[in-house]
């Protein structure tokens, strides 16, 4: 049994582990000008990215969802965090999922901010892409498992990569 959560309502609940769906994903910490870039969705953020395609490398998908999530395309640099998440999806009934997490620092956006490459799902909860100070992060609510200042503060020092299991 795997102990799964839902970032979204608090819910949590013991999974057989063959229920699992195995999803590794890619997500930007996009750094430009003292902000950062997150989507919006429900009432809180997270950072743009999402599951790498089978046969995808991390860098594409990487570089795909940024795209599709705020219309931007960026430079990834350098692996910030990896973690892994048990979770309950909040976009697909009764799915469990056990998720690596790679997170790079991304640099150099460029295009305009744009919903158009939100998936039919994505378009029932998320709302246009925002650019946040870096000051204002202890005070949002995010959807992911990791501790987003923390995050952003490493990323705007430019210091090491974690691997949290």
């Amino acid at each position: 049994m795997v102990t799964c959560k839902n970032r979204l309502t608090g819910e949590v609940k013991e999974v057989d582990a063959e229920k699992l769906r195995f999803r590794p994903a890619a997500y930007g910490v996009i750094i430009n000008d003292g902000k950062v870039l997150l989507n919006t969705a429900w009432d809180g953020h997270d950072f743009p990215g999402g599951g790498i395609d089978q046969g995808e490398s991390i860098r594409d998908a990487l570089l795909r969802e940024i795209k599709e999530e705020t219309g931007v395309s960026v430079d990834v640099g350098p692996l910030l965090h990896v973690g892994e998440d048990f979770f309950i999806a909040n976009f697909v009934k009764d799915t469990y999922f056990h998720s690596l997490l790679y997170y790079f620092l991304c640099t150099n956006p460029k295009g305009e901010l744009s919903t158009a490459g939100f998936a039919p799902y994505e378009k029932e909860y998320m709302k246009a892409p925002i650019w946040v100070p870096f000051d204002q992060f202890d005070t949002l609510r995010f959807y992911n498992s990791i501790d987003s200042a923390a995050l952003v503060r490493k990323a705007a020092t430019g210091k090491g990569y974690t691997v949290t299991v």
